[in-house]
């Protein structure tokens, strides 16, 4: 983007090069942006320098809503923010299920692709019936056609992708018998063969359909909850945050204290999000941002 496209309060992308050698003392590498404030005045150039790529970005970004007096911090307690969480948090969940789908369709064919249609299953599975959250269809009208595939995909879920119950998948015991010359037969072998038939894939593309649908009208009905935030926090509230604000704060963890029974915290039990992270294996937080 040319610095003459800029609109006032606008932004390039960050440009991340190594840091000069008289810089290098402040980190490894530099990320320079360009803003024009919103007065609409000269673009100014904005840089963070940190040991990594991805903070020195975080840190021109930082930077640059200070120039532009732009402050993100987690949003007070009301009910209002309640239910806009809740209901948002099914998006994650969406999306997960798509991603899934649209990755084994790319695949076609094969043993992964299969598996994430597994997943995709369980994904949505997650919009209905926890203890942490209302159901999905609490926020977003489903159509009879979209409650009874619901239904269809509850029972694949229980029966096939979380339990192994359902006619897809059956095993059999296989004998291999060797006759000796003198006519005895022996039992070389015993051997169980599991047959694992996959979805349908005109259930497959219903399903596919179903969710961008669901996506689409969760994104239109989470608009009228972002202007009840608004209009629920008041001004006085609004002006304590911009003041004092609680900017979300990932903090690792080490996998020794991570345990699989952790309830999922209701809002707002703290700013600080745990992350458990297994560095040997180099994974990564899965982000989503529903806007």
């Amino acid at each position: 983007m040319l610095e003459d496209d800029l609109d006032p309060g606008a932004h390039s992308e960050p440009i991340v090069v190594r840091t000069p050698p008289q810089l290098r003392h402040r980190g490894k590498f530099m990320a320079s942006l360009k803003i024009r404030p919103t007065d609409g005045g000269p673009v100014q150039e904005i840089e963070g320098i940190a040991d990594t790529e991805d903070y020195a970005r975080a840190e021109a970004y930082q930077r640059m809503d200070a120039a532009l007096r732009q402050v993100q911090t987690m949003a007070p307690d009301t009910p209002a923010v309640r239910t806009f969480i809740e209901a948002a948090s099914h998006m994650h969940d969406l999306r997960q299920a798509l991603g899934a789908l649209e990755s084994a369709e790319e695949l076609k064919k094969g043993s992964v692709s299969s598996w994430l249609r597994i997943y995709a299953v369980v994904a949505y599975g997650r919009t209905y019936g926890s203890h942490a959250r209302p159901d999905l269809a609490a926020f977003v009208e489903l159509s009879p056609s979209d409650v009874a595939l619901t239904a269809r995909l509850r029972v694949t879920r229980n029966k096939y992708a979380a339990h192994s119950e359902n006619a897809m998948t059956v095993t059999k015991p296989i004998l291999d018998l060797q006759q000796t010359l003198d006519g005895d037969i022996t039992i070389k072998q015993v051997s169980g063969i599991t047959l694992d038939s996959p979805m349908p894939i005109s259930f497959v593309a219903e399903f596919t359909e179903m969710l961008w649908s669901l996506v689409e009208r969760l994104t239109a009905a989470l608009q009228p909850m972002k202007d009840a935030v608004r209009r629920e926090l008041t001004r006085e509230e609004v002006a304590n945050v911009f003041d004092n604000p609680q900017p979300l704060q990932l903090v690792t963890a080490t996998v020794e204290e991570w345990e699989p029974d952790g309830r999922r915290p209701a809002y707002p039990s703290s700013r600080f999000t745990q992350l458990h992270i297994d560095r040997g294996e180099g994974e990564s937080t899965n982000v989503s941002i529903t806007r």
